[in-house]
């Protein structure tokens, strides 16, 4: 085993050390998404019980280890005692658009990404790294797979929510105009300067099964297959519950 499969299993083995079978962990980002240069840092999050600041401490030089190990670049623009592990609660909130403002009218508010170590290490903006490392494509690294696949259905559930508030409209829309409600803020705004998310089969994938869940709850009605119509009392009565 070599190169990035090898960087892989490390890390696979750090989650049976640091959360045994009480958590799991993904990798996400270029390298799970195939489009990673030889050296590009490889994106981790693992999830699980809560950890003392020594034990985070120590996740964090066992990843920088493994990055200098297999000679992959790091990444520190988000500290990795930040980005590199979520409790349950975490990952719950952000699942429920924690990261985000809602409103006294029910609308979503996205924050603008502020390129300073005070917004990126905020508890806001983790939640919504989270919530992107769940809705992009990425590789399951073993641990709790029930609590894995929960947190994956309510995270595609949650993007897709977010692309119809953003759309805001009860017109009829498409499955692309939820991708480009997504990928671009009405600032202009795009990538990581937005929700971090870019054209991508797993994002249609995504968008589809959490569209699929919307349905089921009648926030959303297929008109003909191929446009829907979203209905925003409903949508706004699911976000007051979440």
């Amino acid at each position: 085993m070599t190169g990035i499969a090898q960087a892989l299993a490390d890390a696979s083995q750090l989650r049976a050390e640091f959360l045994g079978p009480r958590g799991y962990a993904i990798a996400y980002g270029s390298h799970a998404a195939g489009t990673a240069t030889h050296d590009a840092d490889l994106d981790l999050l693992f999830v699980g019980p809560p950890l003392a600041d020594s034990a985070r401490a120590r996740l964090a030089d066992a990843v920088i280890a493994l990055h200098t190990t297999h000679r992959l670049r790091l990444d520190t623009e988000v500290a990795y005692e930040v980005k590199l592990h979520a409790t349950v609660t975490e990952v719950n909130a952000a699942v429920t658009l924690g990261g985000f403002i809602l409103d006294a009218a029910g609308r979503l508010n996205i924050a603008p990404v502020v390129v300073e170590p005070w917004f990126l290490n905020s508890p806001a903006f983790k939640l919504r790294l989270i919530l992107n490392a769940m809705t992009t494509q990425h590789i399951f690294l073993g641990g709790r797979i029930g609590l894995y696949q929960r947190h994956c259905a309510q995270a595609e559930r949650a993007i897709t929510l977010v692309a119809l508030c953003l759309l805001d409209s009860p017109a009829p829309f498409t499955i692309a105009d939820l991708i480009d409600a997504l990928l671009a803020s009405s600032h202009g705004a795009t990538g990581k300067d937005f929700l971090g998310y870019v054209h991508s089969p797993a994002l249609h994938s995504t968008v589809h099964r959490g569209l699929a869940r919307l349905s089921s709850a009648r926030v959303v009605t297929s008109l003909d297959g191929r446009r829907f119509k979203q209905h925003p009392a409903r949508r706004q009565a699911l976000l007051a519950r979440l």
